[in-house]
């Protein structure tokens, strides 16, 4: 009989061990990887944990030295771009716990803290393996579960091509070329940290110039299309030069985008409305109305209206009648001013006529 109780004992002993067998990060030499979130993802996505049946590895905790016994659990990260990283430990059943970042195993303790803090910042350096140990002193608390989320900041785009814009907002704009200044300013909307500069293009993308400060005076341009593109770039370009396509310049640097749109610039001659009554199609202002007369089988065109500036102000499709005419109203919002009128013509010239309101 006795020695069967002592048989059960092993065998009860035995299967206690089992199951109370260490995690497989319980040392500092085998750490559980931990990647590095977005700030918007943590707590809630942090990695399930339990240092219940953990046992003591490395020295004592620099913040939290004189323990009996501890119970701690290791891992790793890679800082990557980033130079400062967060931890947020989230308690389940733990009651006491402890963290702290060390460079290399009984190396440095770099941040060091105790409960009853939840998050901790860790200054970094990019690229560079870090270990953190996780601890229950027991002789304060029990271990238990945690969660256990590390995050940081996205780091500056250094490239980014995101649109170009005038500083009004437009995307578009046609100008009468009549030798009075059509002044343009542009904006490159990028939140790149890198190098950023806009460039005037013909309307197949071959560059024609640099254009400092996104300044640009339409009226010493030859009449035709434009775009002007914005280049997001780290470096210096190597063969930026007139007549290269755009897509085709590059960068010594890390990295090179275009805008993702350009803004498109049309540069008429003002042929007034002589020439307009040519080609079948006139304007006739009046101080509510504008009255288009066309082809008299009828035609289809568009309206654009300029400011003296050269900035659209209204923009719609025409279509005359059987007798050739079409009535728009003026918006009402619209001052009583001059205004440059085009009328492009599906398939036809365009006119443009300078008018007053």
């Amino acid at each position: 009989m006795i020695r069967n109780a002592i048989l059960l004992s092993c065998l009860l002993l035995l299967c206690g061990m089992a199951r109370a067998q260490a995690p497989t990060n319980d040392t500092c030499a085998y750490p559980q990887v931990l990647p590095v979130k977005g700030l918007l993802e943590c707590p809630l996505l942090g990695v399930a944990c339990d240092n219940s049946q953990a046992t003591w590895d490395g020295d004592f905790p620099l913040c939290d030295g004189d323990g009996l016994n501890y119970f701690d659990l290791w891992y790793t990260f890679n800082s990557e771009d980033h130079s400062e990283v967060l931890i947020a430990l989230q308690p389940g059943t733990i009651t006491d716990w402890g963290v702290e970042v060390i460079d290399t195993c009984f190396g440095t303790s770099l941040v060091c803290g105790v409960w009853p803090l939840f998050e901790y910042t860790v200054p970094t350096v990019p690229n560079t393996d870090y270990l953190i140990r996780v601890f229950t002193n027991a002789d304060f608390g029990s271990p238990g579960t945690y969660s256990l989320c590390l995050s940081a900041e996205d780091p500056p785009l250094i490239c980014d091509g995101d649109v170009v814009k005038s500083d009004l907002g437009d995307t578009t704009a046609t100008i009468c070329k009549d030798g009075v200044p059509d002044p343009f300013t542009f904006i490159h909307y990028t939140l790149a940290i890198g190098n950023n500069m806009m460039v005037l293009t013909d309307d197949g993308d071959n560059v024609i110039a640099e254009m400092p400060n996104g300044y640009i005076d339409a009226d010493t341009l030859r009449d035709g299309a434009y775009r002007i593109h914005g280049i997001s770039f780290e470096g210096t370009l190597t063969n930026f030069m007139e007549g290269i396509s755009i897509r085709d310049v590059e960068s010594d640097g890390l990295c090179l985008e275009l805008s993702d749109t350009y803004f498109e610039l049309f540069v008429d001659l003002c042929t007034g409305l002589e020439e307009g009554q040519e080609v079948g199609w006139a304007v006739h202002p009046t101080a509510d109305n504008l009255l288009i007369t066309g082809p008299k089988t009828g035609g289809q065109a568009e309206l654009w209206v300029h400011d003296v500036m050269g900035r659209p102000v209204m923009r719609q499709p025409v279509v005359t009648g059987p007798m050739g005419r079409c009535m728009i109203a003026w918006p009402g919002e619209l001052a009583h001013a001059a205004y440059v009128v085009r009328i492009q013509p599906l398939g036809g010239r365009a006119v443009v006529a300078r008018v007053v309101r």
